[in-house]
C-alpha cells in the first residue's frame, strides 16, 4: 500500500501544481515541495505499520488514484481516444487489489479442472483485459469523484467474503456498485463488480460456456488475446 499512497500525493501535487500555474500564484514551490517531501516520509511510516487494508479502504483509495488518474473531462474526451493509456490507468487503479487468477477460476468452473496451467495463466489474463475494457468504458460515462463507498460495519475476523457497496451518482441518478472481495493468503481481495446488480462474473460464466461447448478452451483464448 505504501507506493498508491505516495502516487497519491504526488499525483495531487501534480494537480496543485498545475492550478497554482494558471492562477499565476506567486508561491515559492521549493518550500511546497518540501512540504510534500514531508508528507510522504509520514504517510510511508503510517503506511508501514498497517497490518491489514479493508475492503472499504481499497476501494476508496482506488477509486481517488482514478479520479486523479482520469482528470477532467477534457483529459477523459482524450483517454477516449487513447484507449491503451485509458487501460493502462484503469489496470493501475484496480491490479494491487484485484484477484486474477480467483475469477478466471470462477468464470471457467468446470472448465478450470481441464484446463493445463498454461491455458489457467492465459485464459486469466485474457479475462482480466476483457474486464478492464468493460470497466474502462463504465468509468469514462461516470463521474468518479461522485462514486462514495459505503463503509463496513461487520466484523470481519471470522468472515471470508465480504460485498463493498458503492454509489454512483450518474446525471442525479444513484447506481449501485459492489465489489465481491475474498480473504486470500495475500490479503483482501477482489474478484467481481456489479453494476446495478449486473455482475461480470457472472456475465462472462455464461457467454464462456456456450463458447467452450462449441469451440473449444483453446478458441476463447484466442479471441480474448485478439482483442484489443
Amino acid at each position: 500500500m505504501v507506493w498508491l499512497e505516495l502516487e497519491i500525493i504526488i499525483l495531487r501535487w501534480n494537480r496543485f501544481k498545475r492550478i497554482l500555474v494558471m492562477s499565476n500564484t506567486k508561491m515559492n514551490f521549493l518550500k511546497f515541495k518540501f512540504i510534500v517531501c514531508t508528507l510522504l516520509l509520514l504517510n510511508t511510516g503510517t503506511a508501514v505499520i498497517s497490518a491489514d487494508v479493508l475492503p472499504d479502504q481499497m476501494i476508496a483509495t482506488s477509486i481517488e488514484l482514478l479520479e486523479l488518474r482520469l482528470g477532467n473531462a477534457a483529459n477523459k474526451e482524450r483517454l477516449g481516444e487513447n484507449r491503451a493509456e485509458l487501460y493502462s490507468i484503469i489496470d493501475k487503479s484496480l491490479s494491487p487489489y484485484f484477484h486474477k487468477k480467483y475469477a478466471g477460476r470462477l468464470v471457467l468452473d468446470k472448465y478450470w479442472a481441464a484446463a493445463n496451467q498454461n491455458q489457467r495463466k492465459r485464459f486469466t489474463e485474457g479475462l482480466y483485459q476483457a474486464l478492464i475494457r468493460s470497466y474502462a468504458i463504465s468509468m469514462l460515462n461516470f463521474d468518479v469523484s461522485k462514486i462514495s463507498v459505503r463503509p463496513i460495519h461487520s466484523n470481519l475476523q471470522d468472515l471470508k467474503k465480504i460485498t463493498v457497496k458503492t454509489d454512483v451518482d450518474y446525471k442525479g441518478e444513484l447506481i449501485p456498485m459492489s465489489f465481491s472481495f475474498g480473504k486470500f493468503k495475500e490479503g483482501w481481495r477482489f474478484f467481481d463488480v456489479s453494476i446495478e446488480g449486473v455482475s461480470y462474473i457472472r456475465n462472462y460464466r455464461n457467454q464462456f460456456k456456450a463458447e467452450i461447448q462449441a469451440n473449444g478452451l483453446d478458441a476463447v483464448i484466442l479471441r480474448l488475446e485478439s482483442q484489443k
